[in-house]
């Protein structure tokens, strides 16, 4: 009797594995995570931290990892190094995270796991091939091919001449600062060793939107994109729409760790080009305008980390126009795309930053955040009708890539 017993269990172990394994953080698995602690290579950073999950790692259609977990870890190691570029380095090993499992922050499961760091957003550090997070070396150009190169772009464009000084000044500056990494700054993280988790947490993403919202005809009835005030190829799509009052909206960015940009004046373009030519990110930096309806913004929203070149960002219009902003069910039409790097306008004489053609990424990441951030109570995707010829960025240089969904999101 016995025996048959054991013999019953071996079967179920060898013949049910997946019932196992749909709980098991596997090796292979990204997180995505939002800094709690802030890192740096100096002499007084902490030797342990903590980084939030902003969005879930889901297998065979259940989340395994939701949001608001907790990967913990500590520094290993920091300093500079003796050869090469004298990059300054950061070391870091990140071996757990704390799920939630229930309704009560206190019910969490603890998995021992390993992970490595891939990247770090928006910043400019890189990783190397040990993992550790690096900053950039020292210059190698040559002094006079920089001055050369200031020299004839300024006789052609003097403005392009100076911000492009600052700009290498600021490149040459930056490079001989420490490794510091606020709290709020986005990390992404593989798993190379996974963990078995004891029960399945009850997270679930938030339900589709009811209640006589029609997310088909808010797509239907949005426009396709914002454009420039004087015209020119269509700009940035409209790929989100959120239902709430401006007190919900300012709240839940806030939490996402979104932070409202200045508006264009005289002041913060000066203010952004002194924190270019010091090689700093500038986390209220203003944005070029767009309209909609020939209206400027309402809402202007951006996650910059300590880079001038890159950032997250997103315009966002009371739609239609006249609408009260105190109500529950005010209607936002939101413009999202992720700036990766920097490019020379000739017409203009101006730099201006580069867009990602896959603009869907930055729709996404929006909706991750606010779901992290626990302000959303119903959302739902709506197909929209593509336009003849797609949609383009960077000033119609570069095709956008997307899937023609809008997210429509109702804010708690």
């Amino acid at each position: 009797m016995v025996s048959a017993r054991i013999q019953l269990l071996v079967s179920v172990l060898l013949f049910a594995p997946s019932s196992l394994a749909a709980q098991s953080i596997v090796a292979g698995d990204t997180l995505h995570n939002r800094l709690l602690t802030r890192l740096s290579s100096g002499r007084h950073s902490p030797r342990t931290m903590r980084a939030l999950v902003i969005a879930p790692v889901e297998r065979d259609g259940r989340v395994v990892v939701p949001p608001r977990s907790v990967v913990t870890g500590r520094m290993t190691g920091a300093g500079m190094e003796h050869n090469g570029g004298k990059r300054h380095w950061i070391g870091l090993q990140l071996d757990s995270v704390l799920v939630p499992s229930g309704d009560s922050a206190a019910d969490t499961l603890r998995a021992g796991i390993v992970l490595r760091i891939l990247a770090v957003d928006d910043s400019r550090e890189s990783i190397d091939p040990a993992g550790r997070i690096v900053g950039p070396p020292i210059p190698s150009i040559v002094r006079s091919k920089k001055d050369w190169a200031i020299l004839v772009l300024g006789v052609f464009h003097p403005v392009g001449a100076i911000v492009l000084a600052a700009t290498l000044e600021g490149e040459n500056r930056e490079r001989h600062r420490k490794v510091s990494l606020n709290a709020g700054t986005e990390i992404t993280a593989v798993i190379t060793s996974g963990a078995i988790l004891a029960r399945w947490p009850t997270w679930a993403p938030p339900p589709r939107i009811a209640n006589g919202v029609n997310p088909d005809s808010i797509a239907a009835l949005s426009p396709l994109h914002a454009t420039l005030r004087a015209g020119g190829p269509p700009g940035d799509v409209i790929s989100l729409a959120l239902i709430g009052s401006a007190a919900q909206v300012d709240s839940a960015f806030a939490v996402a760790g979104w932070t409202l940009a200045v508006p264009m004046s005289l002041r913060s373009d000066f203010v952004t080009f002194v924190k270019a030519a010091a090689g700093k990110g500038y986390e209220s930096q203003p944005m070029s305008e767009l309209v909609l309806d020939r209206r400027a913004p309402d809402r202007e929203y951006e996650k910059v980390a300590d880079t001038f070149a890159k950032r997250h960002h997103l315009r966002m219009w009371r739609w239609p126009a006249g609408t009260s902003t105190t109500g529950d069910s005010t209607l936002w039409l939101v413009a999202a795309t992720h700036d990766v790097g920097v490019m020379f306008l000739a017409k203009q004489h101006t730099f201006t930053h580069r867009v990602d053609p896959n603009i869907d990424d930055e729709r996404d990441k929006v909706v991750s955040d606010l779901v992290a951030a626990n302000a959303v109570g119903a959302m739902s995707y709506a197909t929209r009708t593509a336009p003849a010829g797609g949609a383009t960025v960077n000033g119609g240089r570069a095709q956008a890539v997307t899937d023609w969904r809008m997210a429509v999101v109702a804010l708690r």
